[in-house]
């Protein structure tokens, strides 16, 4: 499982900020952020990973936490072409890219 871009369609992928940009321990994460802060990113499964979750498998999410409050989280599935109008009219209404300024660079460095 990688994360992908565009996050939602390539009307936005200029707006995408990406985390961990250079942080060699984790893997580059790009995103759509809005300005309430919710974050959207993508996911792209592989053919086996498809293949284990039709057969049943389950699917886990690591959040690490830093001894800080855990963060509300939501993990959707979609088809590309049928979900992402609503996706993109979701992250319309608190106003994607609204927030890119200095919040972009510092968010790009983490």
């Amino acid at each position: 499982m990688q994360p992908t871009s565009p996050v939602l369609t390539p009307e936005f992928q200029d707006l995408e900020i990406i985390y961990a940009k250079n942080q060699p321990e984790y893997v580059p994460l790009p995103v759509l952020k809005r300005s309430d802060g919710v974050v959207l990113s993508r996911w792209k499964l592989t053919d086996q990973e498809r293949a284990a979750i039709a057969s049943g498998a389950d699917i886990f999410l690591f959040n690490w936490t830093f001894n800080q409050p855990l963060q509300p989280v939501a993990i959707e599935v979609g088809e590309c072409y049928r979900d992402l109008a609503g996706y993109a009219a979701f992250m319309r209404v608190a106003g994607v890219g609204t927030d890119r300024t200095n919040d972009q660079a510092q968010t790009a460095e983490r």
